[in-house]
């Protein structure tokens, strides 16, 4: 079996993503992502296969309670770390412990999202990762 998991090059995923004024994912997918979602504050919604969080804290921006999960512990790791510093204001005084704005970030794969309780998720989004998923039936 081929391996395709981001742990390996998720510091490199994330500096690509976040550092560069402009890529496909801030400018084409984002965009089109919250015209299609449009979020209401207080939505819960699942972003599987999550990554390093971008799409999460964009979620959790628009007012969205935020469940990031993603097989990678790397990527999670990262989303944890940088789930309110990325996207303050630098004189806003947020509390660390605010839902909306502290996304729920879980190492799990993507078929065993058994801690999610039935009808809590308003809407899931999965950006370029469904071809990653090995247990795709089991999803």
């Amino acid at each position: 079996m081929k391996d395709t998991s981001w742990g390996r090059v998720a510091e490199w995923y994330d500096d690509t993503i976040e550092k560069k004024p402009s890529n496909y994912q801030k400018d084409v997918i984002l965009p089109n992502l919250l015209r299609l979602l449009q979020i209401k504050k207080g939505e819960n919604i699942l972003d599987l296969a999550c990554g390093q969080g971008f799409f999460s804290r964009e979620f959790a921006k628009a007012g969205a309670n935020v469940i990031g999960v993603d097989i990678s512990k790397e990527l999670i790791e990262i989303a944890k770390k940088s789930s309110l510093s990325r996207w303050r204001m630098p004189n806003e005084r947020l509390s660390p412990n605010s839902k909306a704005l502290n996304p729920d970030f879980h190492v799990v794969p993507a078929d065993k999202l058994d801690f999610i309780k039935t009808g809590a998720i308003s809407k899931i989004a999965i950006v370029l990762a469904i071809q990653n998923i090995e247990n795709i039936s089991d999803t």
